[in-house]
């Protein structure tokens, strides 16, 4: 034991801070766990300001509704009795035209009235084409053989017919000659078809297209 007590007073200074620190880590410790149960505290204090408000808003809003709702109220009704007396007006007003309809009927009766009028329907003309095709032949100047002319050399008699011509030669024979001669085609010049196309040779043709009336009307 004395020893211990010995030991004890040497190292008097380093038990004294051991405590120390173990009585500083004891409040540190003690201190952090209280902290949580405040920050909770604080979150719940918290949360019911939230849901104070969020309350109050939802009473706000549904006073705002209610005041809405009065409002549509009394808007229904101002426009029912606008409707209703625009019903009445509209009543008098036909009441009151048809009165003064039946008037003026009665104050045209002593008016004498004008005759109908009566349509003075006249003719309009109109012309119009009537076709007529027609086969019109196509000509062209050409020459064409007509014929054939028989020359006797020996005194120049020309024959246009073969038996003429046979009958000279003779003539020439028995006289001491030869009695020979030359052919030679005849021409003339002639308008010859070489074809055909077709042409319209109509007519305009007058016609009625409508009757009118000097007032404008057509039938």
């Amino acid at each position: 034991m004395d020893k211990f007590k010995n030991m004890i007073n040497k190292n008097k200074k380093i038990v004294i801070t051991v405590i120390v620190l173990i009585i500083l880590s004891l409040i540190i410790g003690i201190y952090f766990v209280s902290k949580p149960n405040d920050n909770k505290n604080s979150e719940t204090q918290t949360e019911q300001k939230v849901d104070v408000s969020k309350e109050s808003d939802n009473k706000k809003e549904e006073k705002e509704n209610s005041k809405t709702d009065k409002n549509t109220d009394n808007s229904n009704t101002t426009s029912t009795t606008k409707d209703n007396n625009n019903s009445s007006t509209d009543s008098n007003k036909k009441d009151s035209s048809s009165s003064n309809s039946g008037n003026s009927g009665n104050s045209g009766s002593d008016k004498p009235s004008k005759p109908a009028h009566q349509h003075s329907w006249k003719q309009h003309t109109a012309q119009k084409w009537v076709s007529n095709m027609v086969t019109v032949p196509d000509y062209e100047t050409q020459k064409v053989a007509v014929g054939t002319n028989f020359i006797f050399a020996e005194d120049g008699y020309i024959a246009s017919n073969i038996d003429d011509a046979k009958a000279h030669a003779k003539e020439l024979i028995k006289a001491g000659y030869i009695g020979n001669y030359r052919t030679e085609t005849i021409y003339e010049t002639k308008q010859v078809q070489v074809g055909s196309h077709q042409e319209d040779h109509g007519h305009n043709e007058t016609y009625v297209d409508y009757e009118y009336c000097d007032c404008g009307a057509r039938r």
